[in-house]
């Protein structure tokens, strides 16, 4: 896994796009442009269960576990990207 922090963020952005389009079509978060600064509360409106669904997608994607106690810090993109890696260093 290459670790730099906006490599991750970049893909991590994919990915909770692709999420979005996916599952949650109909929300107005589905349209929105995902960046490494957008943040998943303020701007996407998820809530505890989007979060969580896209925390899985991340979890198999990355094959890593992420401590439900680090998802309180997570604001942005970067954020989980500082997380994932963190994980993966584990």
């Amino acid at each position: 896994m290459n670790n730099s922090t906006d490599v991750v963020s970049e893909k991590l952005a994919e990915i909770l796009t692709e999420y979005l389009k996916t599952n949650w079509a109909n929300s107005p978060s589905s349209n929105r442009t995902v960046t490494a600064t957008t943040n998943m509360v303020t701007e996407l409106q998820l809530d505890s269960f989007q979060v969580m669904e896209f925390m899985l997608e991340v979890e198999d994607h990355y094959d890593v576990a992420i401590d439900l106690d680090s998802l309180s810090n997570i604001q942005s993109i970067t954020d989980l990207a500082g997380v994932v890696i963190t994980a993966h260093q584990d």
